[in-house]
């Protein structure tokens, strides 16, 4: 594979799209990444499910529309193979009359591929949304990200500011691993903010979670567990600048290319202007805290 280094925004398709919520993907010859495309000519909001290849991060190819309707699907987590297919989790995002904002009836939802390009339609994993006891009322479940750990699925979402994680032995069924408290919560962030966009990665000391924390300036933070029901160490990043974006770096995915480049990749996006304006950027890390937007050469 080539050395990459890339200069950011390498996905920007304003001024007829914003791209948000990013999922790379290596299948093993290409880059595919799954994004929210928000319409910004709208008036209302109005989301779909893009999907675009490249084989150095910087030449994307056509702009394929998975999914879109008046469920709003988006904010695609991340992409696991399972037996013979592949498994996409994302959200719907309907908004209620008068606000820009998925109300209390947005759900997460799974597709399949065999190839990645031809995908089912959307399928929701639980109906009833949100029934934990900390869920101050709201059934409103978004930001998926699937894990497979432990001989079942897990599956981290966003309701009321927090995290909470589902888990389910089949994909099908479905129930709260922690119906009592939520797996991360404000109380938790180092300045009180709420938090979204969970990406949960497997480390040989166990699990890190970045997260997004909702507050000006946005940013990056990042946890640790060894059970993924209980985090530690929450921090923000000290993270790359973002020139090309005014309202800061968001909903960082990581992949694990350390057997192709020796790194760990993050697609993440850069907040623009208001109303959901975004575009996607790429960073490199050996150690998962320190970033940057070249691959790092090994240290002798």
């Amino acid at each position: 594979m080539p050395n990459f280094s890339v200069q950011n925004p390498v996905l920007d398709l304003d001024p007829q799209y914003s791209v948000r919520d990013p999922a790379l993907l290596w299948d093993g010859s290409v880059f595919h990444c799954f994004f929210t495309m928000v319409e910004n000519a709208s008036e209302r909001t109005v989301l779909r499910l893009g999907h675009s290849t490249s084989q150095d991060l910087a030449r994307w190819g056509d702009v394929r529309i998975l999914a879109d309707g008046p469920e709003n699907f988006s904010s695609p987590g991340n992409v696991l193979r399972v037996g013979g297919e592949w498994i996409l989790c994302l959200q719907s995002y309907p908004p209620p009359p008068g606000s820009i904002y998925g109300g209390d009836d947005s759900r997460l939802w799974l597709m399949r591929s065999r190839d990645l390009i031809s995908w089912d339609k959307p399928q929701m994993i639980c109906a009833e949304g949100c029934t934990a006891s900390w869920n101050h009322g709201s059934k409103r479940q978004i930001d998926p990200y699937l894990v497979r750990w432990k001989g079942k699925f897990w599956c981290l979402y966003k309701n009321s500011g927090c995290l909470g994680v589902l888990s389910s032995p089949d994909l099908l069924h479905w129930e709260e691993a922690s119906p009592d408290r939520p797996v991360i919560s404000p109380q938790d962030m180092p300045d009180g903010s709420t938090v979204e966009n969970p990406c949960v990665v497997e480390t040989p000391e166990g699990f890190a979670l970045f997260f997004a924390p909702c507050r000006e300036g946005r940013g990056i933070g990042l946890a640790y567990s060894d059970d993924l029901l209980t985090w530690r160490d929450v921090h923000y990043l000290d993270f790359l600048p973002t020139p090309w974006a005014d309202g800061g770096p968001t909903a960082a995915m990581v992949l694990d290319m350390r057997r192709e480049l020796g790194v760990w990749m993050m697609a993440f996006h850069g907040e623009r202007g208001e109303r959901f304006g975004a575009a996607m950027g790429i960073a490199f890390s050996r150690d998962l805290e320190h970033w940057e937007s070249a691959v790092p050469l090994e240290k002798k």
